[in-house]
C-alpha cells in the first residue's frame, strides 16, 4: 500500500538527502559484517567460484 502511495519513494528520497544512508552503512550490524567481507575477500570472483562450485554449480560458456 505504501508503494501505490508513494510514501516508499518519499522516505527513501528523504533519507538520501539527509544522508542517514551513510551513517547506517557505518552503524548497521548487517552493513559492518558486509564491509568486513569484502575486504577479506569473500565476493572475490575466485571465491565466488569456489563456493559455487563446492554447491555442485559450475557455469557453462553461456553463463548460465
Amino acid at each position: 500500500m505504501n508503494q501505490l502511495l508513494g510514501i516508499t519513494k518519499l522516505k527513501r528520497k528523504v533519507k538520501r538527502e539527509l544522508g542517514i544512508s551513510q551513517v547506517e552503512a557505518w552503524t548497521k550490524p548487517s552493513r559492518v559484517k558486509q564491509r568486513v567481507k569484502q575486504k577479506v575477500g569473500l565476493y572475490s570472483p575466485t571465491m565466488r567460484f569456489i563456493r559455487q562450485t563446492s554447491k555442485g554449480k559450475f557455469r557453462t560458456p553461456f553463463g548460465l
